[in-house]
């Protein structure tokens, strides 16, 4: 009677743990969806503008020894992301735990591959697990918010753990191409994962490790558009643009079939409060007595070859220098053939924020 008592209580205790389990198990999943429905995006034209991406690393070989889809969509999805102009950088973290595994160096090789620029994405090598990316993104990076880069399932958890590290985020869905069984495992495995995560927020857990902050730079906010399909200019210095102007350099990239071109002209002007472009006033000493502007510029153009950035300085020597924040444009004219035209130039435009 003993034995059979001992084994009903310990059935019983099991049957309890288990129930235990289960519902801590739905309470977990029931909050993180919750929390992340309304913050994750499976296109990039709708998803809001972020400063920073936050890729989130995974191994780019299967255990085949194949490419690894999980870690190929995220790539594609990021680079995606920043060349819609959405994120201005990407913190590829990941684990690099021994020196024959290195998640953030393959994701930065990977995007360099895909036109991402190098210097627009920043290592994370101590990203460790989910917890250890999303906060060191905060704490080390000073991200306050973030647009998060993974497959569905590991973005709600991220979001989850975003939200409760103050971090005001996003996330994006790479595309998860697996078969029923997988998705099956996985979706188990990301319950028990959200179990996990719930224990470490409510016991503080921490990151492996934090170490010295890192600043990531502001970059000049650009808007380029033009009257004539296929010549686009923007700026390419200096990275801010402040009060104090004395030059920019610019940009012209021309896909069209022709060779365009391009002269010394230029205008500036600023928008209104009532959003109307009003060109800059003029120092006066440049200026007639009908407040005309006399200056000469050079009628000699410069070709914009298909397919080959051109580079020029524009110098505002002859406008007032005490601008203010604002927003402001870029105006300057183009022409394809046939020369001389008859009919007026086309004109490309970028604008651009002063702080």
């Amino acid at each position: 009677m003993k034995a059979k008592t001992l084994i009903k209580r310990i059935l019983l205790s099991l049957g309890v743990f288990m129930l235990l389990v289960a519902g801590f198990t739905i309470y977990a999943n029931v909050r993180v969806e919750q929390a992340a429905k309304e913050h994750i995006y499976s296109d990039v034209d709708s998803i809001p503008y972020n400063k920073v991406a936050l890729l989130l690393g995974t191994n780019p070989l299967n255990k085949w020894g194949r490419a690894n889809s999980y870690f190929t969509n995220r790539i594609n999805t990021a680079a995606e992301l920043y060349h819609a102009g959405k994120v201005d950088f990407i913190i590829a973290s990941g684990d690099n735990h021994i020196k024959e595994y290195d998640e953030p160096t393959a994701m930065r090789d990977s995007l360099i591959a895909h036109g991402v620029p190098e210097e627009r994405i920043i290592l994370d090598f101590a990203g460790f697990r989910t917890l250890d990316s999303v906060v060191r993104a905060k704490e080390v990076f000073g991200c306050d918010s973030l647009t998060i880069i993974s497959q569905e399932d590991h973005n709600a958890r991220a979001l989850y753990f975003a939200e409760a590290n103050g971090i005001n985020a996003v996330a994006i869905s790479a595309p998860l191409r697996a078969g029923r069984w997988v998705r099956t495992r996985l979706a188990l495995r990301e319950w028990l994962a959200r179990d996990k995560m719930m224990l470490d927020i409510w016991f503080g857990k921490q990151p492996h490790f934090l170490g010295e902050k890192i600043e990531i730079p502001e970059i000049l906010k650009q808007k380029s558009y033009s009257t004539a399909e296929g010549m686009m200019m923007r700026i390419v210095e200096p990275k801010i643009v402040n009060a104090e102007i004395d030059s920019l350099v610019v940009e012209f990239r021309n896909t069209h079939k022709d060779e365009g071109m391009t002269g010394e002209w230029f205008r500036i002007d600023k928008k209104t409060p009532d959003s109307h472009w009003q060109e800059l006033p003029y120092d006066r000493k440049y200026e007639n007595a009908d407040e005309e502007l006399c200056v000469m510029f050079n009628a000699v153009g410069w070709i914009v070859r298909p397919d080959t950035p051109f580079q020029m300085t524009v110098k505002p020597w002859f406008y007032k220098s005490d601008w203010e924040p604002g927003t402001y444009r870029l105006v300057k004219t183009f022409h394809y053939p046939p020369y001389p035209r008859t009919e007026p130039s086309d004109t490309a435009f970028v604008e651009f924020q002063i702080r």
